[in-house]
């Protein structure tokens, strides 16, 4: 009988030993993926640092050509009112010359910024007028999809407009 309990006794002391070493192995893998990862966040931080560190000299070095280029305007922003005790009519008047000192300002790829006007167009057309070129458009055997096209509107909207005419 004591034959069978050392026997027994050995078997369960090389069953923990085994168990033991797979576990010290796991735990090494663990650490090794910890240093991987500690590794690749100390490269994304020093990457993101370059890139900031850049992005920052290039903001410094456009604002200094910026600077170069629009000198009149940044001291026209600055400079603090001559008279304040001259009436309101006069104060207008300094601010169109200095409103014109901007626009001479301007470097050449504007060379007629006085010329451009803009325009808006803000007439909408009624959805019964929508609706009606839709019909129109299907009577004259068109697709939902070219009916679509051609008055650049989504395909699902003429289909809804169809639906409800045939209705």
């Amino acid at each position: 009988m004591l034959a069978f309990l050392l026997t027994i006794s050995f078997l369960l002391h090389a069953l923990s030993l085994w168990i033991i070493i797979l576990l010290y192995l796991r735990l090494a893998k663990v650490k090794e993926i910890e240093k991987q990862q500690q590794q690749m966040t100390e490269e994304m931080e020093q990457t993101f640092s370059a890139y900031l560190l850049e992005w920052k000299e290039e903001n410094e070095r456009f604002l200094a050509e910026l600077a170069a280029i629009l000198p009149n305007r940044t001291q026209t922003d600055h400079s603090p009112p001559k008279d304040s005790a001259e009436p309101q009519a006069e104060g207008n008047e300094t601010t169109a010359t200095s409103e014109e000192t901007e626009t001479e300002a301007l470097p050449s790829y504007f060379p007629n910024i006085d010329e451009i006007k803009d325009v808006v167009d803000i007439r909408q057309r009624p959805a019964s007028f929508a609706a009606a070129r839709v019909r129109q458009l299907y009577e004259q055997g068109k697709t939902a999809e070219e009916i679509a096209k051609i008055l650049k509107k989504g395909k699902t909207e003429v289909e809804l407009l169809l639906k409800f005419r045939q209705k």
